[in-house]
């Protein structure tokens, strides 16, 4: 079995702060480069990733990896918040709530990491801001931090008032939405509140917007990236060269709902089609005797 030496306890925790006042330095400046925000978020999030896998070390040092029966590979994040809701391992309350938000920023830094950068400075901020006071708590109360250990007291009223700042965008945000009659507000798929105006197809906190789509089979609303596509269930052939399909009177998308129903729908009309075709073979058979 792996030894966690004690060099390696150390630098979980200590890189993990590291990082943490890294972001912190970078959300601290002062120039509207959304370049800032976006290694405040990368140093936030490996932060938090190596806390947790410190917490993880303090239940038993083979909890930080992804097969107990192999140190080669660390676990991930989702796995690793897996592990400490686990009531027989880590038995932390970590919301569902919480869990989402932290998640979320998880997939922002892959794709602030793989992919071109075209988020606003105002949405990796408000990631930040959750992942910040998250992060607060988490050093605290699960690795009995003081506050200075982490984070000088200048440092921390700084951000402190970042965070201020984003509660007080919230709350106008559901003020707005409270007065708003005979409108539909959803969760927004970006920010995780409920402050998604269907009608302006845009939410008003976070200020994401997406269209909203009616099922082509059920007619219920969608955000549109909700859709599913079943064309993998329609009858494809290529004859030089040219593409014909039976979609058997479906579109191409439908709503998760759907999906199950659809398939089945396609199923059977597929094998009524089926039994067609043998009963006709069949017919011409008994009929050319």
């Amino acid at each position: 079995m792996h030894i966690v030496t004690k060099t390696h306890r150390l630098d979980l925790l200590k890189n993990s702060i590291s990082y943490f006042r890294e972001a912190v330095s970078y959300a601290q400046q002062d120039t509207a480069e959304t370049s800032q925000w976006k290694f405040a978020i990368l140093h936030v999030v490996q932060a938090m990733e190596l806390a947790f896998k410190e917490r993880l070390r303090r239940v038993h040092p083979v909890f930080i990896y992804e097969s107990i029966d192999k140190s080669d590979k660390t676990v991930s994040l989702r796995v690793a918040i897996t592990r400490l809701r686990n009531p027989a391992i880590g038995n932390i309350t970590i919301t569902d709530s919480d869990k989402i938000k932290i998640e979320k920023a998880y997939d922002l830094r892959s794709q602030l990491t793989h992919f071109e950068f075209d988020h606003s400075h105002e949405h990796i901020e408000l990631k930040f801001a959750e992942i910040f006071s998250f992060m607060i708590f988490f050093y605290r109360s699960q690795l009995e931090l003081e506050t200075s250990e982490f984070i000088d007291e200048n440092q921390h009223n700084n951000v402190i008032q970042l965070v201020n700042a984003r509660k007080e965008l919230l709350e106008r945000a559901q003020q707005h939405v409270a007065t708003l009659e005979n409108e539909t507000v959803w969760i927004c798929p970006e920010c995780s509140e409920v402050t998604f105006i269907v009608s302006e197809q845009q939410c008003c906190f976070c200020h994401r917007k997406e269209a909203i789509v009616d099922c082509p089979t059920c007619g219920a609303e969608n955000f549109e990236h909700d859709l599913i596509d079943i064309s993998n269930a329609f009858d494809w052939a290529i004859d030089e060269g040219r593409v014909t399909v039976e979609n058997f009177g479906m579109e191409e998308v439908c709503c998760p709902e759907c999906v199950a129903d659809t398939k089945q729908t396609i199923e059977d009309i597929k094998r009524s089609q089926y039994d067609e075709d043998m009963a006709m073979d069949e017919y011409y058979y008994q009929k050319g005797k």
